[in-house]
């Protein structure tokens, strides 16, 4: 293993790669018989005016959060602007709020959250405005103010919010410049392009992690999902057929994601799996229904009753559960797995409606939000 060294260049044809020894300045070869593409992503920073005054932040890194911890204890910002909403962009805009600043969160798009369908995101934006969180959206940025450090963010409308801490949080982008550059394909938002087995367009090159493209499952095509479970599974699976490919032996297919993600943010809880709103949209897909229901996450007699809302998706002729979203509270969210299993499972919306879930108050009540959501699902089949 070397650590604190760079790879320069990718020499298909020799099998070699130039690596720069980042201590001592020394370049040398070193040859392979499989490479594996693992370079990650890095956080977007676009170049707008002034984006090099002190007190800008991205967040990808530990040492990203190092940084930005350290300018607080020393600086004690007092107005945070949060540039994005997405899964980054509202964990830290609790976090800020936590540490006793006032705070704004900005995003380009019409709401938080764009991942969730609407209706649902929108639940938790006012979640985030009732806990005195300014938010803007379908507004753009374009640039900043101050001498040396961060003192205002311009917005494309005209207005100018006061600010003495930014954390940019507009999304990832693959590293694969050097991937590119030696010929490799791309695929979707310029990740590595890989096949079933992750071999890249080079038999002798796998790629995993943020750097590439994944299969989702349901909608049977690769696509550029950035998440830790997929990125570590795919690391996993690389190591695994490269041995047995010099080994002789058979290769593993890659299973595929659902692109299951959630999160917290304040009091709410929020979680998303397989086909949405967005996917049904995109890829045309007219077969598929959606139920949506609010319910109690606890049973309804308990000390501090639990909001939930649950949104499925099935297919409309055989009511096969292919999606699910969640936002509620106190552990709601857990109850994705669920969903996440039915998923695999390939199970109908009876199927889910028939299992014997676990019934304890403070918990779940006795029929649990899924199974009321199953149920809804069947009656508008």
């Amino acid at each position: 293993m070397k650590t604190a060294h760079e790879v320069l260049k990718i020499d298909r044809a020799s099998h070699c790669v130039e690596v720069k020894n980042l201590k001592t300045g020394e370049v040398f070869t070193q040859e392979y018989e499989r490479l594996v593409m693992a370079t990650g992503a890095r956080a977007m920073m676009p170049a707008l005016e002034n984006s090099s005054l002190e007190g800008i932040f991205p967040l990808k890194e530990l040492a990203d959060s190092i940084k930005i911890n350290r300018y607080i204890e020393e600086k004690k910002p007092q107005k945070a602007v949060v540039i994005g909403g997405g899964f980054i962009g509202v964990e830290v805009v609790e976090s800020f709020r936590k540490r006793g600043m006032d705070v704004t969160l900005v995003e380009a798009a019409s709401g938080v959250l764009s991942v969730m369908d609407t209706q649902m995101a929108q639940r938790v934006a006012e979640e985030i405005q009732r806990n005195h969180v300014e938010l803007y959206v379908n507004e753009k940025v374009t640039g900043f103010i101050g001498k040396d450090q961060v003192s205002g963010v311009k917005l494309e409308s005209g207005k100018t919010l006061p600010a003495d801490l930014v954390l940019m949080s507009i999304g990832v982008a693959p590293n694969t410049e050097i991937a590119a550059e030696a010929g490799l394909e791309l695929g979707a938002r310029k990740a590595v392009k890989i096949d079933e087995y992750l071999k890249t367009s080079d038999p002798f090159i796998y790629a995993a992690g943020d750097c590439a493209v994944v299969y989702h499952q349901l909608l049977g095509d690769y696509q550029y999902v950035p998440l830790a479970l997929g990125a570590n599974r795919q690391g996993r699976m690389a190591g695994e057929n490269i041995a047995a490919e010099l080994m002789g032996q058979e290769l593993k297919k890659f299973p595929g994601i659902l692109g299951t993600a959630m999160t917290k943010v304040f009091d709410f809880e929020v979680g998303k799996t397989g086909i949405g709103a967005q996917e049904k949209e995109r890829y045309k897909l007219e077969n598929i229904e959606s139920v949506e229901i609010k319910y109690v996450a606890k049973a309804g007699y308990y000390p501090e009753r639990s909001k939930i809302w649950v949104k499925l998706y099935f297919e409309a002729d055989t009511e096969i559960l292919v999606g699910g979203q969640i936002v509620g509270q106190n552990g709601s969210v857990l109850r994705l797995d669920i969903l996440v299993t039915a998923i695999h499972a390939r199970m109908r919306l009876s199927d889910i409606y028939n299992m014997d879930l676990g019934y304890c108050p403070p918990f779940s009540p006795v029929w649990d939000p899924i199974l009321v959501a199953a149920k809804a699902g069947m009656k508008k089949g």
